[in-house]
């Protein structure tokens, strides 16, 4: 079975609109942050710690969606759990799944990459294989 992270939070107002509904798009910052919890708790480093010994810059999204099946709003308790459920070459696909209680509210998926500076265009970041250990870690 694969590891798994869960991540807790309180709706605040302001992450509802004027219908005092969750607004879509704060789905999509936790899914982010619950990426970043995912990893801690492997024992992954801050991404400013791997850019210094390692020269790699985060976890970048290059692809995302949502199933939104039931709405939140303001004081409610949730939680986002999630999994890596799949690693390929240069990239990973996560998947979040955010409940209030029992009930969920939305699954969502996310299409990552270890990411450095690319060297040839400073500019730009460039997708890096999956590191091993990172992912001997998250298994």
């Amino acid at each position: 079975m694969s590891r798994s992270n869960v991540y807790h939070t309180r709706v605040a107002f302001s992450d509802c609109d004027p219908a005092q509904i969750v607004f879509y798009g704060n789905y999509f910052k936790w899914f982010d942050t619950a990426c970043f919890e995912f990893f801690w708790s492997c024992g992954v480093p801050a991404w400013r710690e791997l850019n210094e010994s390692r020269g790699i810059i985060g976890a970048p999204l290059v692809n995302a969606a949502a199933k939104f099946m039931n709405s939140a709003t303001y004081g409610d308790h949730i939680a986002v759990e999630t999994t890596i459920t799949e690693w390929r070459g240069k990239s990973f696909v996560m998947r979040h799944v955010i409940r209030r209680g029992d009930t969920v509210l939305v699954e969502g998926e996310e299409t990552r990459i270890f990411a450095i500076k690319d060297p040839d265009h400073p500019e730009r970041i460039k997708a890096i294989p999956i590191p091993p250990d990172i992912r001997a870690s998250c298994e």
